[in-house]
């Protein structure tokens, strides 16, 4: 439902597009962060990438913390004058201050309005005066047929943009173009200077038995695997699939090896490539597909190396809703709407409380990805008390960590 209206509202910002500012966005979409203080706005109702040069703001906190706001629609809404609900479209952390930065759409004075937010741990929110900053945009070739809908209402240009990602000077681009291959992947060097890559994607499906070439990239992230830049990207109805950079020419046609089938029924939301230290400070590298109707897929670069290197899938599954390739680890990560690498311990999620309805942005420490306080146990009752070895103490000293993590101090047993 909310991927749904969040398509929508691309279509509604670009009706409301003649009172915005010239070279400003005309509809805010995805965010990512490049060098020097640059965030990248994906503008799909005008098919361009804007890049604003933020003003320094310091370091980051000296320790990682995490995010504990349980009603950023009431944050958003305030620091707005928004009246209406909040429309998320995505979550970017600030390399340097680790704030949060979502851009969303909302109602104001009754005309759709979008804006980027940034938002500190202690709730603090500001919007981007994005006209203040010095910018430079690239506009697309090519883009999605505005004539097109899907599902009668969804016009194909809001799929112009379905990920960024920024990695060794240049920002990938994924999303569909005009053409007999619509899944798109383009390659724009920043700074941008007019040059740009475009590359038609075919993958084959093992869920529908079929290779596919229109179907675009939801979510992906450039990964260094075993020396080879790759592009590692999630689709709808869950293959993953890997595609050296290398590969990318002008004009190309590239089959992406799928190394997994996740499951049916599926949107991917995000591809996040992070690192994290077990207990013991031993650093592991991982790719986390988070998913909208599904659990979340944690898979070490180990082993995507090993599938990345093999053959790749080219037999459909036994039955739907089957899985195979890649080995991967479920996560509990129910309710997110989108997430993000924060720091060394955490990251941080936009997730909808599926009790309230509340729009949350809370941080999920690395290792456990799960929040202790979202749930009620053995562990909780008053009288409970921990037993006198080895394994009991380690749970108690982890859930202690996670209690004060959450603003919990006050519940730390002894």
């Amino acid at each position: 439902m909310y991927l749904r209206k969040s398509l929508l509202a691309v279509a509604a910002l670009a009706l409301t597009a003649g009172a915005a500012v010239a070279d400003m966005p005309q509809s805010f979409g995805i965010l990512e962060f490049g060098p020097d203080n640059t965030l990248f706005v994906a503008d799909s109702a005008s098919g361009a990438i804007h890049a604003y040069t933020l003003p320094s703001r310091g370091e980051a906190p000296e320790q990682d913390t995490a995010f504990n706001l349980l009603d950023v629609d009431k944050l958003v809404a305030d620091a707005m004058g928004a009246i209406g609900r909040v429309i998320y479209s995505d979550l970017a952390v600030h390399p340097a201050t680790r704030e949060a930065f979502v851009s969303a759409t909302t109602t104001v004075n009754g005309v759709e309005t979008g804006a980027i937010f940034a938002i500190t741990r202690d709730g603090s929110v500001r919007v981007l005066d994005l006209d203040a900053y010095p910018s430079s945009k690239f506009t697309l070739q090519n883009t999605a047929d505005a004539g097109v809908t899907f599902w009668r209402d969804i016009p194909a240009p809001s799929l112009t943009f379905t990920d960024l990602d920024y990695a060794n000077g240049e920002l990938f681009v994924s999303g569909v173009s005009t053409g007999e291959f619509a899944s798109t992947l383009r390659r724009v060097p920043f700074p941008f200077d007019g040059s740009a890559t475009s590359t038609s994607i075919e993958i084959y499906h093992a869920a529908h038995n079929q290779n596919e070439t229109r179907a675009p990239i939801r979510a992906m992230a450039v990964v260094d695997i075993d020396g080879t830049s790759t592009a590692v990207a999630a689709y709808t109805c869950t293959p993953l699939v890997t595609i050296p950079v290398g590969d990318l020419a002008d004009g190309a046609h590239v089959t992406g090896k799928t190394i997994a089938e996740l499951g049916y029924g599926n949107t991917p939301l995000d591809v996040i490539s992070f690192s994290a230290a077990n207990f013991q400070g031993e650093v592991s590298n991982y790719v986390l597909v988070v998913n909208r109707e599904m659990d979340a897929d944690l898979i070490t670069l180990e082993n995507l190396t090993g599938a990345a290197s093999g053959p790749g899938i080219a037999e459909p599954v036994p039955y739907l809703g089957a899985t195979s390739g890649v080995q991967t680890v479920p996560l509990p990560l129910s309710g997110v709407v989108h997430m993000a690498d924060q720091d060394g311990q955490f990251l941080l999620a936009l997730r909808r409380d599926l009790d309230t309805g509340a729009m949350e942005l809370v941080s999920f420490r690395k290792g456990s990805f799960f929040r202790l306080s979202d749930f009620i146990s053995e562990y909780n009752f008053p009288d409970y008390a921990y037993a006198d070895d080895e394994m009991s103490s380690g749970v108690r000293m982890f859930q202690n960590m996670l209690k004060v993590d959450e603003g919990f101090p006050g519940q730390v047993r002894q």
